[in-house]
């Protein structure tokens, strides 16, 4: 319960004095229902004593007053509910966010944490109707404390009844537990799988892939398994539940007419009146339709407090931490960098995609690094940009360990383009600059203009209605405009340039281009980053023969290194691949 506890603290701290009033009202809705109890035995009474009409519609008002308080109680305790965690889900589904954000890329990666973050969703969804389930359990337990206090007047029967009751539950209660759990630990996984289907199916960069290869029945397919999965799993669920709900009414049935038995009994004996007898009668249901549903629920609150767990252990995971090096200074008039006998396997793999990889990059030097596919080149960029530790050797900056220089001062000095790189659905300008609109200053603004220029976007951006300003989205304007794969090469291009780090990395920065427009855009690059340390990937080595040396990765390792004429000499793989992408050309 301490999770539900600390929920209950959190909420109360964003909207104040939630718990005192969530409590005054649990308290008058618990005990509202204990006049409904005696007024039969009052009116019971009143008929066979003094016969007062005008007493007995007092009662009689007094239970339909009783009940309108309780109906408007229950309205502004749903309302207290519903504001509070409005907020609370608003406010957690934001932290989620910012949490996911942050964490370092070799935990976004982990299935662990996805599952772990699907986990925390869930738990935040599922607030409004465990609360619920929460709020009539502690309405019951009230009630029925209440209706235990009478019946002990008559006897201590009824409690043994009770604790029989209690008892024979309990086992259930422990495997209304475990199919919670089970179910959560079963369907979370299926849950995030189907939900990737959908948002897959919605989201309208696949659509031309699609419709030309006629994949809806091939999506609708994919995602019809994971739903049967999570109707298999649902039916399992609420099955058990179902089998052990029926059981828990057959207890309780049994314990009613036991106790009941024993009532009539006394009252056949004299040994209590028809108005006592109503009255413990009404208290007896009470009581143990309080003892069940709370052991009911009680399973429903404790796998709740499980997800609670995830919510939290999620929301305390260490993020990315960006002063972990001790560095902030960093002369970067000239920028050197090494690998230093670099080993790496990703986390949960059991084989190195890299094994001993030392190389150097000299100040300005402008270096390309080829391979085959899988050699481990988008790797090394990962490396040194600080994704990932290796697992083995260091990394280098002007002779620095890269891990002890500051992460925030160690990313303003890198200038990166990935392969799989991603554009903002926000304006142009707030994509390059990675500013907002209102925060983008005129220096900004004058060096994107020198990268449309640079990367012949200028005319691109001239026709458009907001030019830079444009939304890339039209969730945000009727006005946006969706880029084709090269321009959105180019715009990332641009954000890179205006970036304006020291060393420039650019991972297969052309691949989405023609090859006239990537010559022109590599000639343009080397002109950018003339005189700047630059590495640059690419498979069309038509370009990298214009590098001042080529890095060759191969089954894990540097194989080669040298100048265009060098490795052409040296009869290795990159002549071998060169001259195969030279018969293309000719």
């Amino acid at each position: 319960m301490k999770n539900i506890l600390k929920l209950l603290k959190r909420i109360n701290e964003i909207h104040k004095n939630f718990i005192k009033k969530f409590v005054v009202f649990s308290l008058i809705m618990g005990i509202l229902p204990l006049f409904s109890i005696i007024a039969p035995k009052l009116i019971i009474d009143e008929i066979y004593g003094q016969k007062r009409l005008k007493i007995i519609f007092i009662i009689a008002f007094l239970v339909l007053i009783f009940d309108l308080i309780r109906g408007l109680v229950n309205r502004l305790n749903a309302n207290l509910i519903t504001e509070a965690f409005e907020s609370f889900i608003d406010i957690y589904t934001f932290k989620l966010s910012e949490k996911a954000i942050k964490l370092p890329i070799e935990k976004s990666d982990s299935k662990k944490i996805q599952d772990e973050m699907e986990k925390s969703h869930h738990a935040i969804f599922e607030i409004y109707k465990v609360v619920d389930t929460f709020t009539i359990s502690l309405n019951l337990a009230i009630t029925g404390i209440f209706s235990l206090i009478i019946l002990m007047k008559l006897t201590v029967f009824v409690v043994l009844v009770v604790l029989i009751l209690i008892l024979l539950n309990k086992k259930i209660v422990e495997l209304i537990k475990k199919n919670e759990l089970d179910y959560q630990k079963n369907d979370i996984p299926v849950l995030r799988a189907y939900r990737f289907f959908i948002n897959f199916s919605q989201d309208h960069r696949y659509f031309k892939d699609i419709k030309i290869y006629n994949g809806e029945d091939f999506i609708l397919k994919k995602s019809e398994i994971f739903h049967q999965k999570m109707v298999k799993n649902s039916s399992a669920y609420y099955t058990k539940n179902g089998i052990y709900v029926g059981l828990m009414n057959v207890f309780s049935n049994f314990s009613i007419l036991g106790s009941l038995f024993f009532l009539v009994v006394k009252l056949i004996e004299k040994a209590i009146s028809l108005a006592d007898f109503t009255l413990y009668f009404n208290s007896l249901i009470s009581l143990i339709n309080a003892s069940k549903e709370i052991q009911k629920n009680y399973a429903q609150v404790i796998a709740f407090n499980a997800q609670l767990q995830s919510l939290f252990d999620f929301l305390n995971q260490k993020e990315e931490n960006f002063d972990e090096g001790k560095i902030k200074n960093i002369n970067t008039e000239k920028i050197t960098i090494k690998f230093d006998n670099v080993s790496f396997k990703y986390p949960k793999s059991k084989e190195n995609i890299l094994e001993n990889c030392s190389f150097e990059i000299k100040n300005g030097e402008t270096v390309a690094l080829v391979g085959k596919n899988g050699a481990g080149k988008s790797t090394i960029v990962k490396l040194l940009c600080k994704f990932y530790k290796p697992t083995k050797g260091n990394v280098y900056l002007n002779g620095i360990n890269i891990n002890d220089i500051d992460t925030k001062t160690y990313y303003k000095i890198l200038s990166p383009t990935f392969q799989d790189f991603r554009l903002f659905p926000f304006r142009i300008s707030e994509n390059i600059s990675a500013n907002l609109f209102d925060e983008i200053t005129n220096y900004q603004r004058e060096k994107m203009d020198e990268s449309f220029y640079l990367l012949n976007l200028k005319s691109w951006i001239d026709k458009l209605v907001d030019r830079e300003d444009t939304f890339l989205t039209f969730l945000f304007s009727k006005n946006s405009v969706e880029p084709s794969g090269g321009i959105g090469q180019k715009l990332a291009l641009a954000r890179s340039m205006v970036h304006e780090g020291k060393f420039f990395i650019m991972d297969e920065p052309t691949s989405a281009l023609d090859p006239r427009s990537e010559q022109e855009i590599f000639e343009k690059m080397l002109d950018i980053s003339k005189g700047q340390t630059s590495l640059f990937i690419s498979h069309r080595l038509s370009s990298t023969k214009y590098a001042d040396r080529i890095i060759v990765c191969d089954n894990k390792k540097i194989t080669e290194n040298g100048n265009h004429k060098k490795l052409m000499k040296d009869d290795g793989l990159y002549k071998k691949m060169y001259l195969s992408q030279a018969k293309l050309y000719d």
